[in-house]
Order: C-alpha cells, then sequence, then structure tokens
C-alpha cells in the first residue's frame, strides 16, 4: 500500500509505560499514597477514546501472621497530578491485591479497559498504594511496581 498526499493516515499514540524496582518496606499507610519514587505516565488519549490500563507489581507480607495486604490502585488525572481526578484509587474496580500472611514476594498484575477519554487529550495515570490489615508496624514491603497504558483503537 502506498501513501499518497492527501491520504487521512491515523496513527495510534505511543504506549506509555513505567517500571520501577525499588524496594519499599514496613509500610504502614493505610489510606493511599504514591509511594516512593511515583511510578506514573503521560499518555495521550486515542482517537477511540479507550486505552488498555495494567497495574502491577511485586509485594509480601513481612510481619508473618499478620494478614498484612497491599492494595495496589491506579488513579487518573486530565493532564497532570494538579488536572481533575478522572478515575479515583480503588482496588475493588481497577485495583490489585496482594495474598495475606505471605512471607515470599508474588507478584501480579490487574488489567482494566478505561473508555470515555477525550481523544488527544492529555491524560497522567500513576499507581497509588495502601496496606490493610496488620497489628504492628511491620506491615508490608513492595519489590516492585508497573504501569503500562495502550492505547485501542
Amino acid at each position: 500500500m502506498t501513501i499518497k498526499t492527501g491520504d487521512l493516515v491515523r496513527t495510534l499514540p505511543p504506549t506509555a509505560f513505567f517500571h520501577d524496582d525499588t524496594t519499599q518496606v514496613d509500610l504502614t499507610n493505610t489510606s493511599y499514597a504514591t509511594g516512593s519514587p511515583e511510578v506514573g505516565v503521560f499518555f495521550v488519549a486515542p482517537p477511540s477514546g479507550k486505552i488498555r490500563l495494567t497495574i502491577g507489581g511485586g509485594f509480601r507480607d513481612n510481619g508473618g501472621s499478620n494478614q498484612d495486604r497491599v492494595f495496589l490502585s491506579p488513579q487518573l488525572f486530565q493532564d497532570s497530578s494538579a488536572g481533575s481526578e478522572i478515575l479515583a484509587p480503588s482496588v475493588t474496580l481497577r485495583g490489585y491485591l496482594s495474598i495475606s500472611a505471605d512471607n515470599e514476594f508474588q507478584y501480579g498484575c490487574r488489567v482494566s479497559l478505561i473508555e470515555g477519554l477525550t481523544p488527544g487529550q492529555l491524560y497522567y495515570c500513576r499507581t497509588m498504594q495502601l496496606t490493610s490489615g496488620g497489628t504492628d508496624p511491620d506491615t508490608a514491603d513492595i519489590a516492585a511496581r508497573d504501569i503500562i497504558v495502550i492505547p485501542l483503537p
């Protein structure tokens, strides 16, 4: 196929992804926080207004039998993290929940379809994390976090 002058060419914006393998230990936050460093990506919404969003990482309960868990969830903004929040963190809707009472790192992810984005609009999506279930300060650890945004046709 040859492209000629005046032909309409539609392309998708590139996939955006970020991986961080900074180990975070003894996490105790029971409300959502970004973690350190913040894991997020900027992307442009495709003409369809749809993306495939994947978040994941490696987690463990370092307290043994305390049933400590890590919740990892996406947060989506228009423009930047200072812009309008489009999607609030929620482990039940689009997040990942680690298994409790496991002293070995476990890795997992969750894939979501996000629709209704404004084509051509800049967005920022990041991972948010919290811990829950523990009764001592040695709650949970994170070994890695990932975020992948794939524009869909």
